[in-house]
């Protein structure tokens, strides 16, 4: 039997991936909201676009997500690696 901590603990460790819905067309923000994706509004140096953070798992269904529902084509979207200590802090 895992302990609740040895899988939280495990999951923090995990690096996570950043995708970046660049150039999404604006009457589709509501979509992006609804499945959970923030605005970064490019102050900080990040690129001025919405973006979700998925775990490595999950990154290929949510670019098909991103080519079939936002962009309704084949495009390369933005994936960055993203640790813990970086998914929960405004830092750059």
């Amino acid at each position: 039997m895992v302990s609740a901590l040895s899988l939280l603990l495990e999951r923090a460790r995990t690096v996570w991936k950043r995708l970046w819905a660049e150039y999404a067309p604006f009457e589709l923000k509501d979509i992006l909201k609804a499945r959970g994706y923030r605005w970064n509004d490019g102050s900080d140096g990040r690129p001025k676009a919405w973006f979700i953070d998925r775990p490595p798992e999950e990154v290929e269904e949510e670019i098909r997500f991103l080519c079939s529902e936002i962009y309704q084509r084949k495009v390369d979207i933005t994936v960055r690696s993203v640790e813990a200590g970086d998914r929960f802090t405004n830092r750059v």
